[in-house]
This record gives C-alpha cells, sequence and structure tokens, in this order.
C-alpha cells in the first residue's frame, strides 16, 4: 500500500467515526430495549452465563453482534460503547472495502473512489444511526457482500461467509445472486471451473448453515439456564421461513410500491427528506434534511442511469469495472425484494430492510466517474452530489454540536434514577422498557417484560418477589405513585 493511499484510508476513517462519534460514545443518544437484548447476550457471554447461537428468543438472527461484543465487553465492561465499537469497526471495515474495490476493481483513482465512497461514509444521521443500531443485522450485510466479493476466487471461504450472513441476515443472499449474474453475463458459469467453483461455495455455505442448525440445539435459547426447549414456539422460526412468508404476489401493489422508492425512500435513506432525529428514537431535538432537497436525487442518480441507456458504456476489458457492477446489481436485488416482500409497502418504519442502495449509489458513482468523458456534465453531477454531503454533514454537525454542549437526558434514564433513589430492583413493565433498564444498569435492577418475554431469568427472578415487585406503567394508574414525568409506579 502506498502512502497516499494510507492517506486516503486514514481520512474515511476519520470521517466514519465523526459520523458515528454521537451513537457509540454517548450511551443513551440512540439506544433501546431490542438493541439491550444483544447488549445482555454479550454480557452474559462474556460471563460465560449463557451460550446465545441465535437472538435470545428466536431460532434466526444468528448472534454475530453478541460474539463479536463479548470480549469487548470482557475487558471494558457491559456497556452501550462495549457493544457498539464492533458496529463501528464495521462501518470503517466497509468504506475500506469500498475504497479498495473501487480502486483495484473499477479502474478509479483514489480521489475519484473516495468521492465515490462518500454516499456511505456520509450517510445521513438517521442512516448512520440504523447502520450502528445493534438489533441483529443492519450493517451486516453491507460488510457481507463486500467480503463476497473480496472472496470470490476463493469458493470455501466464500462459502462461509455466505453461510454466516445468510443466517445473520438473509440479506446476504443478494451479494450471492450477483455473483453468480456477474458470472453468467461474463460466460464464467457455464465454463467447468467456473461451475466447480460456485457449487463448492455453495456447497459450503449449506453445510454452514446445517451445523449451525445442529449448534443451536445446545444453545441458551431463552438466556441463562436455558435451553432449545424453553423457547416459546410463536416466536421460533428460520431464515429461510423468513423469506417465504414476506414474499408477495400481488403484482399490482408491488408496482404501487415502485414508486415511492424514488419518492419516500431514498429522500429519507440519503437524508434529503427534513425530519426531526426523533423519528427514529434519536433523542435529539435536531432535525436532518433540507425541505426541497429531494431533487438532488434526480441527477445524481438519473444522470449516470441516463449516460448508460442513451449512449451506452464503451465496451470494457474483461473484468474491469466489475465491481461497481456488482454493488449495482446487488441493490437493485435488494430493492426488488424490498418490493415483493412487503408487498409495495414503502415507508419509514420498514427503511432497515433496504439500507443496500447506499452501496448501489457507491457503485453508480464508481462507474459514471469512470465512463463520464464530458467535463460539464460530470461537473454538474459531481455539484450535486456535493450537495447531498453537504446535506449529510450538516445534520450530523448541529447533533455533534448539541451533544457537545447540551446533551438531552433520555427520559428512561430518568426512570432508572428514581428506581435507584427508592431501592427497588425488581418490576415489571412493557418490552421497550424492560431490557433498557436492565442493560443500562448491568441488571443491578430486573425488570421482566409483560409482553414479549425474551429472558426467562428475568421473568423467574421478578415472579419470585411476589407482591414486593412492582409494575411500572406509562400510564397513570389508580393509586400508583409518578415515578418521572413519563412513568407511574403501580400496584401489581
Amino acid at each position: 500500500m502506498t502512502r497516499r493511499a494510507a492517506l486516503w484510508l486514514a481520512g474515511l476513517a476519520a470521517l466514519v467515526v465523526l459520523r458515528s462519534a454521537v451513537f457509540v460514545f454517548w450511551p443513551a443518544s440512540h439506544f433501546d430495549s431490542d438493541q439491550a437484548i444483544t447488549g445482555l447476550m454479550a454480557k452474559h457471554l462474556a460471563e460465560l452465563r449463557a451460550f446465545p447461537v441465535f437472538w435470545y428468543g428466536q431460532t434466526y438472527l444468528l448472534a454475530v453482534e453478541a460474539w463479536l461484543a463479548a470480549p469487548v465487553m470482557a475487558l471494558a465492561g457491559a456497556t452501550v460503547t462495549a457493544l457498539k465499537l464492533p458496529l463501528l469497526a464495521m462501518n470503517v471495515a466497509i468504506a475500506w472495502l469500498l475504497f479498495a474495490g473501487l480502486t483495484r476493481n473499477a479502474d478509479l483513482s483514489e480521489r475519484r473512489a473516495a468521492f465515490a465512497t462518500l454516499f456511505f461514509v456520509l450517510a445521513a444521521p438517521i442512516t448512520s444511526a440504523h447502520f450502528l443500531t445493534a438489533n441483529g443485522g443492519n450493517v451486516e450485510p453491507c460488510l457481507y457482500v463486500l467480503l463476497l466479493w473480496a472472496l470470490r476466487n476463493r469458493p470455501i471461504w466464500l462459502g462461509i461467509v455466505l453461510g454466516v450472513g445468510f443466517l445473520n441476515r438473509e440479506f446476504t443472499i443478494y451479494g450471492a445472486a450477483a455473483l453468480l449474474l456477474l458470472d453468467a453475463f461474463g460466460r464464467r458459469l457455464f465454463t467447468r471451473e467456473g461451475a466447480v467453483k460456485s457449487l463448492t461455495w455453495l456447497g459450503v455455505a449449506a453445510a454452514v448453515w446445517a451445523g449451525f442448525l445442529v449448534l443451536r440445539q445446545f444453545s441458551s435459547a431463552a438466556g441463562p439456564g436455558t435451553t432449545i426447549a424453553d423457547l416459546d414456539t410463536r416466536l421460533a422460526g428460520n431464515n429461510l421461513l423468513q423469506v417465504a412468508e414476506r414474499l408477495c404476489a400481488d403484482a399490482a401493489a408491488i408496482a404501487s410500491g415502485a414508486g415511492r422508492i424514488a419518492t419516500v425512500h431514498w429522500p429519507e435513506l440519503f437524508g434529503l427528506e427534513s425530519q426531526p432525529l426523533t423519528d427514529f428514537g434519536i433523542e435529539s431535538g435536531m432535525r436532518q434534511g433540507l425541505t426541497g432537497s429531494a431533487w438532488l436525487l434526480l441527477p445524481v442518480i438519473g444522470m449516470p442511469l441516463a449516460r448508460g441507456v442513451l449512449r451506452g458504456a464503451r465496451r470494457e476489458p474483461r473484468g474491469a469495472g466489475e465491481f461497481a457492477h456488482y454493488l449495482m446489481i446487488v441493490a437493485a436485488l435488494s430493492l426488488a425484494s424490498y418490493l415483493a416482500g412487503r408487498c409495495g409497502v414503502v415507508d419509514f418504519n420498514t427503511m432497515r430492510y433496504e439500507l443496500l442502495s447506499i452501496l448501489g449509489a457507491v457503485g453508480l458513482a464508481g462507474w459514471y466517474l469512470r465512463v463520464e468523458r464530458a467535463r460539464p456534465m460530470l461537473l454538474a453531477w459531481a455539484l450535486c452530489c456535493g450537495a447531498i454531503f453537504a446535506i449529510s454533514i450538516a445534520g450530523h454537525a448541529r447533533l455533534l454540536a448539541e451533544y457537545a454542549t447540551q446533551p438531552p437526558t433520555a427520559m428512561k434514564q430518568d426512570l432508572i434514577r428514581a428506581l435507584d433513589s427508592r431501592g427497588i430492583r425488581y418490576a415489571y413493565s412493557d418490552y421497550w422498557t424492560s431490557y433498557y433498564v436492565g442493560f443500562m444498569t448491568r441488571e443491578r435492577i430486573i425488570v421482566a417484560s409483560e409482553e414479549i418475554p425474551r429472558i426467562r431469568e428475568y421473568q423467574d427472578a421478578v415472579a419470585s418477589q411476589g407482591t414486593n415487585a412492582i409494575r411500572i406503567s406509562r400510564r397513570p394508574c389508580e393509586g400508583g405513585e409518578q415515578l418521572t414525568v413519563a412513568f407511574w409506579q403501580c400496584r401489581r
């Protein structure tokens, strides 16, 4: 690696850390009970109290995040920062893999490759929060599809990554499908060598999938001291069933949702839609986006597409630029599956199911920077891209300034202080309160969930307290006591 390339990589990493800082280093900025479950799994694993294979209470969503965070927690304690540091490392690795792919496999200069990578590196605040959410597998598919590309000539390792990735989050399969399509278009798939390679990694992936299905029989499926037999069958399932259950055959509904990709999904994903950060549970009084800026996507996406459709790309040397094509195919498969899986429903609440468009934008930008020869067109397009990046930077700057000067206080943090001041150690509450309190207090306070019980130990511990355990409510209750502005202590 040259010194210049190392400097580019260091700069990209620094930008990723800056846009991630609030979510990693201010623990209560964006945290909920789903993430707390992952944190508790890592804590239990670090303490050798449990052996989670899949997410507690489920037989899908491989516990990769918990296993990566467990060594960090063993050294630094069970904190939100310890939980999210591996996710931050993944974000940096993705930026580096994108840069490496564009410079080595798309024939781009380092400067142009870094520019294209900014669609991921400078992801908007809410999208960045998605990439740092420890809820089982938001950012991981981005990493897995890039690893699949890097390992495309090593079928055994490719199969291992595919097997683990699919069990972690089924969206990883888009990378495998994209590799097969590229090999088919390049006629490599139909050679003896190509067929053997593809069958090898598919077979290894199937073996990994089967191996984890055996391993889960020995897992702590519902927390410490439990087995697969303790799992609530209503919450069970597997990744293949998840895919099958989401398939939609309503072509009209799917088609109607396609337009909302451009008018709803992408403006939110790229941070152009003006919206409060609280929409995604971020503790902040700030907003992201800029009213009326969504039109920037029209030239940023439309100009490269028009370049490809109307003028066509020059015939390229075999294999040159394939990385950019790979990213675009992955994004196209992700979009198509998102529409089919959600039956055309495109809204903010399901944005996490389609984050791979960000990689598609990187690929599209890399391809356009490589083939466009008209400098005025390229300059106009780059200015529109720069405007999108500037809007994102402004959102991050406001958020960082808020947390550096007057960080907001989460209502659940007030609840924890109220419980501590009253010496309350056992309680019942809703799902979104229970495990948040458990992790944030390092299980000093145990709150059993009245809705979705994920950890059997919590239910048993609180039940053993009888009438000594209180009920925490978000609404006033007869004979109850107000704990904070948002919570009340009620009798069971």
